[in-house]
This record gives C-alpha cells, structure tokens and sequence, in this order.
C-alpha cells in the first residue's frame, strides 16, 4: 500500500481527477485547433489521470504504464466491465499516435469522446468506498499478480508523498513575464 495518510491520499486522488477532467477539455481544445499530436496526449493523459485517482484512492501504486494496465485490467475482471477495457484499448492508440501520426480528426473526436466516457466511469468508479479486496487464496492467478503489482512501491522511483502541489496544476500555469 502506498505510505500516504488517508487524508493526503485522499488529496492527492481529488488532485489526479481534476487533471484528468483538465487534460480532457484540452484535448477537445487542441483537436479543434487541428493539432493532432497534442490532441492525441492530452486525450491519453486524461485517462491515465483518472485511473492514478482511483488507484491513489484503493491504496495502489501507479507509477508506469504496467501498473495503469495493470489497475484498469483487474477493475475489468473484478466489476465485469469489458466496456471499460475496449474504451483504454482505443486510449492506448492515441498514445501510440503522440509518436505514430497514424490517426486523422474524425477518430481522434471519436477517441475523446469515448475517453470522456472512460474518464466519467473511472470517477464513478472512485467515489464509491473503497472495496474489501479479496483473500489472496480466493484470487484468480491474474487478479493475486495484478493486485502484487499494485501493492509493490516501485523500487527505482519510490513516491514522495509529501505536498499534494508537487502534481501538475489542475489549470495550466500562466507563462512567466520577461
């Protein structure tokens, strides 16, 4: 579990939805402008905020891509929500765009749209209580190495649960004068 007291945590979870929430309005407001690539990473940080909120909120560590699969893949299997897995499914493509430039406009709105829907379950989804995790003997093979996963501090970049500004802004920072 992560070392952060149940009010810090708790913070620092609010602070990760609003980013997301951010990320997802900036990601409409660079497609409108036809950027493309920046539309494409904002829509992918959008979804990633949103699980390292409830993923902050469970207890969980979410440093890495491998721990976002890891936290969206057990939610799947647990609640029985496909639809969650085929929206972070097409959220990996636009990641994969930020480097590729495979994508045109009309599947990048698609793409926002669905992430929207993505973003707005992941936050029904952490307002609930946390849950009572299953007994590890009750566990499916998958479900115990997700749940390890999760429950493992990374070892090269241990979290600083510190001060909850140490996350990006909820709104962008003004450019500095000069």
């Amino acid at each position: 579990m992560t070392s952060a007291s149940p009010e810090l945590s708790q913070a620092y979870s609010d602070r990760y939805a609003a980013i997301s929430q951010r990320l997802l309005r900036d990601a409409q407001r660079e497609l409108d402008l036809g950027d493309l690539i920046q539309a494409s990473e904002k829509t992918w940080g959008a979804a990633a905020h949103a699980i390292k909120a409830l993923a902050q909120k469970w207890g969980w560590y979410h440093q890495g891509h491998h721990r976002l699969d890891a936290s969206v893949h057990y939610i799947v299997s647990e609640r029985d929500r496909d639809d969650l897995l085929g929206w972070y499914n097409t959220i990996g493509a636009l990641h994969r765009n930020y480097y590729e430039h495979e994508l045109h406009g009309d599947t990048l709105q698609r793409a926002i749209n669905a992430t929207g829907r993505f973003v707005a379950e992941m936050e029904k989804i952490r307002v609930e209580p946390v849950p009572v995790f299953p007994p590890s003997e009750s566990l499916t093979r998958s479900q115990g190495r997700r749940l390890r996963l999760l429950n493992t501090p990374p070892t090269d970049n241990p979290p600083r649960y510190v001060d909850v500004s140490l996350l990006p802004p909820v709104e962008p920072e003004p450019p500095e004068a000069g």
